[in-house]
């Protein structure tokens, strides 16, 4: 896809971008990782200077929110029913009630004691 069509295609889709990575060749092992749109299309930008008009190799299915590159799944060394079996079942682009890390209450620090300090002094 030309920068400029992926870039369009992530701004009107309805779901989370996300991306499927196989960091073993030859594995059926991957992780899938959400991406915000906001900080994706900045990086789009920087990774492929030149303007909309640049081939970037990227896909993006806009149903699902899938961002690949099929030269990447080609070296993966998996199969597509391989790398599909990795990730069935997955839930993707649901929102969780823990996901507002903000909101979280600090854990208590454990107190001082002169024990704690005299390996400061020399």
């Amino acid at each position: 896809m030309k920068l400029g069509e992926l870039r369009a295609a992530i701004r009107k889709s309805k779901e989370t971008p996300y991306v499927n990575i196989f960091p073993f060749p030859g594995t059926d092992k991957g992780f899938c990782f959400h991406l915000q749109k906001t900080p994706l299309l900045a990086e789009l930008e920087r990774v492929y200077p030149g303007g909309k008009g640049v081939e970037t190799g990227l896909e993006f299915d806009g149903a699902t929110g899938k961002l690949h590159s099929p030269s990447y799944q080609e070296a993966s060394g998996t199969s597509d029913a391989d790398r599909a079996a990795a990730f069935e079942g997955v839930q993707r682009g649901a929102s969780k009630d823990d996901d507002d890390l903000l909101g979280d209450e600090p854990a208590a620090a454990k107190p001082a004691s002169d024990d704690d300090l005299s390996d400061l002094l020399v």
